[in-house]
C-alpha cells in the first residue's frame, strides 16, 4: 500500500526542497547582507553556498537512515534521547517567535511603496490575515509556496542576469577584511541554510531513495547557488542610476518592467511572504500543541478549534509577533536584528541535527563533514547577541542537567 504512494522522483523532490530554501530569504537577504558586508557580501554568499551543499548532503543521508514524516526529529531522538529532541524543539520555537516577523516586514516594505503606510503597520494587517487563514486550517500551502518561490526566483534570476550583463557598475576592490563583521554577515546568511531538513519530511514518499535523494540534493544545491549568487551579485553590482533610495531586489527588475516593477514585486513578494509565514508559524503552532499534549508545555497550549487548528498556540505566537511589530514601529529593532535573532536559535537547532548525523551516519567522510559543519555553526553562532547565547545556554542546562544527574541517582 505504501509503495503505491512513493511517487517523488529527483525533480519533483528537488522542487519541494527549493521552495522552502529560497523562500522569502531570496528577497530579504541580498540587500541586507550587502548593507552589512559591502563588497565582501559576494564572498560570504560563496561560503554559505558551500555550507548549504554539505548541509544538504548530510541531511539527505540522514533521511535515508530515518525515512518518514518526522525526518530529522526522529534521528535526534534516536541519537540523544527525548530531552535533546525537546531542546531542539524549544530552539525552533524560539526562532519562530521572531523570524516570521521579518517575513511580514519584508512584505510590508514592498507594499508601502504602493500603499503609503509604514511597513510595520502593513505587517500588522498581514498578521491578522495570516492568523485568520491558519485558524481555518488552510491546506496545500506548501505547493502554493513552491509555485510562488519558483516564480519569484525565476523573475529575479532574469533581472539579475540582465543587470550583470547590461547594467553593472565597475567592480571595486575588496576593502580590509573584518572577521567580526564577516561573522555577523554569515549569521544573517544562515537564514538560507534553514530548510534543507525538509528532505526528511518527504523521504517516505520517494521512489528509489538511494538514487533519488542524492540526485535531488545535488540539483537543488545547484539551483539554489545559481539563483542566490546571481541575485546577490546583481544587488551588489547594479548601476547606482537604477537604484531608488536603498538598493533592493526590485531594482533588478527595473530595466525589464520599468515603473511597474514596484507593483509587480509588491504582489509577488506579499504572496510569497504570506505563504512563508503560514508554513513556519502553522508548523510550529502544531509543534507547540503537540508538546503541550505530552505534558512538556502548559496544558492550555494544546487546545484546538473545531477545525482542529491549534488555536491557543497560534494566538500565543501571533501575540508575540504583534508585540514585535510594535517594537519595530517604535524603532526598538528592525529586520536585520530579527533575522540575526532568529538565526541564533535556528543555528542551535541545526547544530543538534548535525551532531546527531555525526553520531548516526556511518563512514569517516560523513562524520568528517558533520564535524566540519558543527565547527562552522559554532563559529557563526558566537556572533549572535550575548543575551541570545545566554538563553540558548540556559535552555540547554535546564533540559540536559537533569538527564545527566539521573543516572547517578540510580
Amino acid at each position: 500500500m505504501n509503495e503505491g504512494k512513493k511517487e517523488l522522483g529527483p525533480f519533483l523532490l528537488s522542487g519541494l526542497m527549493i521552495g522552502p530554501i529560497l523562500g522569502s530569504g531570496i528577497i530579504i537577504l541580498p540587500p541586507l547582507v550587502y548593507q552589512v558586508l559591502g563588497e565582501w557580501a559576494l564572498p560570504a554568499w560563496g561560503v554559505v553556498v558551500c555550507i548549504s551543499f554539505f548541509f544538504a548532503t548530510l541531511f539527505g543521508r540522514l533521511s535515508l537512515l530515518f525515512p518518514g514524516d518526522a525526518g530529522v526529529a526522529t534521528a535526534m531522538e534516536h541519537a540523544f534521547g527525548q530531552r535533546v529532541k525537546r531542546l531542539s524543539s524549544l530552539y525552533l520555537i524560539g526562532a519562530v517567535l521572531f523570524g516570521p516577523v521579518a517575513v511580514l516586514l519584508t512584505a510590508g516594505q514592498y507594499l508601502e511603496r504602493v500603499a503609503g503606510l509604514s511597513a510595520p503597520l502593513l505587517g500588522m494587517f498581514l498578521l491578522v490575515l495570516c492568523v485568520a487563514l491558519l485558524l481555518r486550517r488552510v491546506t496545500s500551502i506548501g505547493r502554493v509556496s513552491l509555485v510562488l518561490s519558483t516564480t519569484v526566483a525565476a523573475t529575479l534570476f532574469l533581472g539579475g542576469m540582465t543587470t550583470l550583463l547590461l547594467h553593472r557598475k565597475p567592480m571595486p576592490g575588496l576593502p580590509a577584511f573584518s572577521a567580526s563583521q564577516f561573522g555577523y554577515g554569515m549569521l544573517l546568511l544562515f537564514w538560507t541554510v534553514v530548510g534543507w531538513e525538509v528532505v526528511g519530511s518527504y523521504s517516505g514518499e520517494v521512489k528509489d531513495p538511494e538514487i533519488t535523494i542524492p540526485r535531488a540534493v545535488l540539483f537543488s544545491v545547484c539551483i539554489m547557488a545559481l539563483v542566490s549568487l546571481t541575485v546577490a551579485a546583481g544587488v551588489q553590482m547594479i548601476d547606482p542610476a537604477l537604484v531608488h533610495g536603498q538598493v533592493s531586489v526590485a531594482d533588478l527588475l527595473r530595466p525589464l518592467f520599468g515603473p511597474s516593477c514596484d507593483l509587480i514585486m509588491a504582489v509577488l513578494v506579499s504572496a510569497l511572504c504570506l505563504t512563508s509565514y503560514l508554513l513556519f508559524t502553522g508548523s510550529v503552532a502544531r509543534l507547540v500543541s503537540a508538546l503541550a499534549r505530552e505534558g512538556f508545555l502548559p496544558g492550555f497550549m494544546a487546545r484546538r478549534s473545531r477545525s482542529n487548528a491549534p488555536v491557543t498556540a497560534l494566538l500565543f505566537l501571533a501575540l508575540v509577533h504583534f508585540a514585535t511589530l510594535i517594537a519595530v514601529q517604535m524603532h526598538y529593532t528592525d529586520i536585520q536584528g530579527l533575522v540575526a535573532l532568529a538565526d541564533g536559535f535556528f543555528i542551535a537547532n541545526a547544530l543538534i541535527g548535525i551532531l546527531a548525523a555525526c553520531k548516526l551516519l556511518p563512514g569517516l567522510i560523513m562524520k568528517g563533514i558533520a564535524l566540519l559543519l558543527a565547527a562552522m555553526c559554532v563559529a557563526i553562532l558566537v556572533h549572535a547577541t550575548p543575551w541570545v547565547l545566554a538563553v540558548l545556554a540556559g535552555l540547554a542546562v535546564m533540559m540536559l542537567v537533569p538527564a545527566i544527574r539521573q543516572p547517578k541517582r540510580q
